[in-house]
């Protein structure tokens, strides 16, 4: 029969190493709106109706955090909504852009969020000098990761372009 202590000892080593486990797996999952190219390539899997299903129910879920997000940002002084990225597109529309946007290996640190704006700039009929201006200084405040006052700072640019 094998010892009680010994027993306690091989599960708690076995539960300890189960936990480094999993808290590696999860740091190697990207943080809330770091969501990028990488993130929206690695939805290709499966058949083509199973991809694109997933792409679809990612823009969905992408639209209703964006709308929370709305809400919750009116109460942040100067930051922008990113719900204004969404108006006037269809899921399948932002679907396709986004797939023709991440195509260009260069933009596969884009945040998924600032890609939409961009395929709203181009679905929007906006010069395409314009756009591509956006789009590189896009690339240029995610290329170290996520600066947030950069970001927000092309938003503010940007949207006054769509009214």
């Amino acid at each position: 029969m094998f010892p009680v202590k010994k027993l306690v000892t091989l599960c708690s080593i076995v539960l300890v190493l189960s936990a480094l486990n999993f808290g590696v797996a999860s740091a190697q999952e990207p943080q809330i709106g770091a969501q990028n190219g990488l993130t929206w390539n690695g939805l290709n899997i499966g058949t083509h109706a199973e991809t694109v299903t997933r792409k679809t129910f990612y823009v969905d879920g992408l639209y209703n955090m964006s709308v929370f997000w709305a809400q919750h940002a009116q109460l942040v002084e100067n930051s922008v909504n990113y719900n204004d990225a969404f108006i006037g597109m269809n899921v399948g529309q932002i679907r396709n852009g986004l797939d023709s946007f991440y195509v260009d290996t260069r933009n596969l640190y884009v945040p998924i969020i600032d890609a939409i704006l961009i395929v709203r700039l181009q679905n929007a009929g906006i010069r395409q000098s314009k756009v591509k201006q956006v789009v590189r200084e896009f690339r240029a405040a995610t290329i170290n990761g996520i600066d947030p006052a950069e970001e927000n700072k092309i938003w503010k640019a940007a949207l006054p372009l769509l009214e």
